[in-house]
């Protein structure tokens, strides 16, 4: 699971990379890439800190402890915050593609798990 994050968070790391050069390149669609941008880097914080959490989770069931809450609080908070900085300065951010932006690396993620599961396949199914 730790290569599939790792190969979703490089593509994110390229794809902001093309996006500040299209901030730098087109002014007309500045607010767009900054918005685009900002929902990744709300995207990538959440990533880590679901990974984070179901790694304390997996250690406590290794332990036998009870496990506390998943974190949703935090994960929302995350995507709240970058939600209103986009409300609160549109000459600056555009709100829909910073919501469009916000679910960008676990998307990656599906369909890097679905291409893994594919090429790995061990001939079941």
């Amino acid at each position: 699971m730790d290569d599939i994050l790792r190969r979703a968070v490089r593509l994110s790391l390229f794809t902001m990379a093309a996006l500040l050069m299209a901030w730098a390149l087109f002014p007309n669609g500045r607010d767009v890439a900054a918005g685009l941008l900002l929902g990744i880097c709300a995207s990538l914080v959440n990533a880590f800190l679901l990974r984070g959490r179901v790694q304390m989770i997996v250690r406590a069931a290794l332990e036998g402890r009870k496990r506390r809450s998943l974190g949703l609080a935090a994960r929302l908070a995350v995507i709240l915050l970058a939600v209103m900085t986009s409300w609160r300065y549109p000459e600056h951010f555009s709100l829909p593609a910073t919501l469009a932006a916000c679910f960008y690396v676990q998307f990656a993620v599906f369909f890097l798990a679905a291409v893994h599961n594919r090429d790995v396949g061990n001939g079941k199914g």
